[in-house]
């Protein structure tokens, strides 16, 4: 499919399952991830971007998740380095900060990967989503 940005394309936000759930990328989203993209002067690779509801429960997601496009829209991705090299933790610390600095309302750590999401504004709490998963920890790994 066809390019959304400078840096994305449609493609890489379509859910993995091949189902064919046809989701519109929200404005802040791509805007966040190109400005990212853009500050860090390398790749980011989306490795899940819209999720179908039988998708997202068979990858354990949570029945309210970001991933599930509201309206057809999508609000969420998890994203990585595309160099397969800069997966580590602080690798993955630095992209948490960059997103964090982009202002992305919904933010999540995780090992090799984080979450950002751009979600409507109406439905943010008084402060913005940020989470740690549970499995990420200091001492096992790099």
């Amino acid at each position: 499919m066809g390019k959304l940005s400078k840096h994305f394309s449609q493609s890489e936000f379509e859910c993995k399952c091949r189902c064919s759930c046809e989701v519109v990328v929200s404005s802040d989203l791509l805007e966040l991830l190109e400005g990212m993209r853009v500050s860090l002067g390398e790749g980011i690779l989306v490795t899940s971007g819209a999720r179908c509801r039988k998708h997202n429960t068979a990858v354990g997601g949570s029945p309210n998740s970001w991933h599930i496009p509201r309206n057809h829209t999508l609000y969420a991705a998890d994203i990585t380095f595309w160099d397969s090299g800069r997966r580590g933790k602080m690798d993955m610390l630095e992209l948490y900060v960059l997103a964090d600095r982009w202002h992305a309302s919904g933010l999540g750590l995780y090992s090799g990967r984080i979450h950002v999401d751009q979600r409507p504004a109406k439905t943010l709490h008084p402060k913005r989503a940020r989470w740690v998963d549970t499995s990420w920890k200091w001492n096992n790994g790099s």
